[in-house]
C-alpha cells in the first residue's frame, strides 16, 4: 500500500493502517480485509452461479459426448473470475457478500493481474479439462450405450496424479488467509491484490 496523509494531523502513514500512528485518529478510507469464511461464502455463491453449466456438462458427458461442446462449456470457467474482478472489482459471489478485490493502490485489478490472481484455480480447471478431453477421445467412452457404461470407463493418465496435487496447493494457498497479514492468500501475494470489504 502507498503512503497517505492524515486529515487530522497532516502526517503521512502507510495506506493499510486503520488508525493514524501519529494522532490515533481513525483512517477514513481504511479498507477492512475480508477473512477466510466470508470468502468461502462468496466462493459457494460463485459455484451456484455455475449450476446451469454443470447440468449441461453432465448432460454432455453422459448423453451427447460432444468434444466441441465440452470445450465450449469450459470457456466461462476460464473467463468468469478474472474478467469479473478486473472489470467489476468482484465476482457475483463477492458482490453478494459485500467484498471486492483491489490492488495496492485500492483500485481495480488490471486484467493481467486478475489472471495472475486466478492462476491456481485456472490451473486446476485446465487439468480437469485435459482429463475430460482424454476421456472423450476414448473409443470405449464414445461407444458406451448408457450413462452407467460411460461412467465406468477409465482412462488413467499422469493428470490423475497432477490434479490432486494442484487441489492440495489451492487448499494451502487459501488457508494462508487465516495466518497472513492483511489476510492475503498466496494468489493475492502473487498479484499484489487485497480482498477487502466494500465501503459502507
Amino acid at each position: 500500500m502507498s503512503t497517505q496523509k492524515c486529515a487530522s494531523c497532516g502526517q503521512e502513514y502507510e495506506g493499510w493502517l486503520e488508525y493514524c500512528p501519529h494522532c490515533s485518529e481513525p483512517v477514513a478510507n481504511y479498507a477492512r480485509p475480508a477473512g477466510f469464511w466470508i470468502r468461502v461464502g462468496a466462493s459457494i455463491i460463485d459455484w451456484l452461479v455455475f449450476i446451469p453449466i454443470m447440468i449441461l456438462f453432465f448432460w454432455n458427458m453422459f448423453s451427447l459426448r460432444n468434444t466441441a461442446l465440452l470445450i465450449l462449456i469450459s470457456v466461462p470457467g476460464f473467463l468468469y473470475k478474472p474478467f469479473m474482478e478486473a472489470f467489476c472489482g468482484a465476482t457475483l459471489g463477492k458482490m453478494s457478500c459485500g467484498i471486492k478485490v483491489v490492488d495496492a493502490e485500492g483500485k481495480k485489478l488490471s486484467l493481467f493481474s486478475a489472471y495472475i490472481r486466478a492462476f491456481p484455480f485456472l490451473m486446476s480447471s485446465g487439468v480437469e479439462l485435459g482429463r475430460q478431453l482424454i476421456l472423450f477421445s476414448s473409443e470405449q467412452f464414445q461407444e458406451a450405450t448408457s450413462w452407467i457404461e460411460a461412467s465406468q470407463v477409465r482412462t488413467e493418465t499422469f493428470l490423475d496424479y497432477v490434479g490432486p496435487l494442484v487441489n492440495l496447493l489451492i487448499l494451502i494457498d487459501c488457508v494462508l488467509v487465516v495466518f497472513t497479514f492483511r489476510k492475503q492468500a498466496l494468489h493475492d501475494m502473487l498479484a499484489e491484490s487485497y480482498c477487502v470489504y466494500k465501503e459502507p
